[in-house]
């Protein structure tokens, strides 16, 4: 459609149906004097690298400052800071007199009371009309619980959630998951493990390599079908995989008549003896609150399901 089939103000009436929030943007000028103005542009971009982006018009007073600013701030602002906004809105006053703040990245200043704080390093900026686009990459967060501030059809309004069937669901309500033993096991493996394996991944080992290298620590001696029980890792891929830890000198594989065996290395063991102790600082966490008895209680019945069901 053309644009000569609408004017400008029907264009920024059909905007205004979609329903924005507040924020007020913050950073330093080039004297390292605050500035700050409310915006509704602000926008999501990407999740890695994170990104974010809002827009100021090209025209405004502090347009320089935030385009040249190498650090900026979206305060996201809460329903109780209408006034804040209108503040921020305004120009030829001073919009930071009476405004308590907290020093944030680069010393940009932060508005207290906002619900998220978005500390930013500029990215780029790009040509959009007449306005222009900042996208900055997001250092630093802060939240707080509240609701936030909404800008629709001209007016202010305030976000808060739409109850779900579920949510109004009698709590009484019995799942078939609630009471499932397999899914508490699952679950309780991937909370345990989750922050742990990821150091396993940042130390530059894959989580198999961790399970072999753990199984072989102390320089222990199995069999190719044993190791791969213990591993979770089919046959074909653990010998695949033992055979590049032996070129690294982190363990042996020898072909015998009985089959072939995998030993552990001394070169191995000083590998993964720090993770050892991360993973037993990992297990001590999720134990907590149970006695000794009770956590030697659980590993018993874990053995005899594996058994079980083996």
């Amino acid at each position: 459609m053309s644009t000569d089939a609408f004017n400008a103000r029907e264009f920024r009436d059909a905007l205004s149906s979609f329903a924005t929030g507040v924020t007020v943007v913050t950073c330093l000028d080039s004297n390292g004097e605050p500035v700050g103005a409310t915006a509704s542009s602000f926008n999501s971009v990407s999740m890695d690298p994170p990104l974010i982006l809002w827009s100021i018009t090209k025209t405004a007073y502090s347009a320089d400052a935030f385009i040249n600013a190498k650090h900026f701030i979206v305060n996201v602002l809460s329903a109780e800071q209408v006034d804040i906004s209108n503040k921020f809105a305004r120009s030829g006053i001073d919009k930071f007199a009476d405004v308590v703040v907290e020093p944030g990245i680069g010393g940009v200043p932060i508005l207290p009371g906002s619900i998220t704080c978005f500390e930013c390093e500029a990215w780029a900026t790009y040509d959009g009309g007449d306005h222009e686009i900042i996208v900055g990459q997001v250092k630093g967060l802060r939240s707080a619980v509240g609701s936030g501030l909404v800008f629709y059809r001209g007016a202010y309004a305030t976000a808060e959630a739409i109850p779900t069937l579920a949510s109004v669901e009698s709590n009484d309500v019995s799942h078939f998951i609630d009471n499932y033993l397999l899914y508490f096991m699952s679950r309780a493996t991937h909370q345990m493990g989750e922050e742990f394996h990821q150091l396993v991944v940042d130390d530059g080992l894959t989580t198999k390599e961790w399970r072999v290298l753990a199984c072989l620590y102390n320089e222990n001696s199995m069999s190719l079908a044993d190791l791969s029980k213990r591993t979770m890792v089919d046959q074909a891929t653990l010998l695949e995989l033992s055979m590049d830890l032996q070129k690294q000198n982190m363990a042996r594989v020898q072909h015998l008549d009985a089959g072939t065996k995998i030993t552990g290395t001394g070169v191995g063991q000083e590998r993964v003896e720090h993770l050892i102790k991360e993973c037993q600082t990992a297990e001590s966490n999720a134990l907590e609150g149970l006695d000794s008895g009770a956590a030697e209680t659980l590993k018993a019945m874990l053995k005899r399901i594996i058994k079980n069901t083996d």
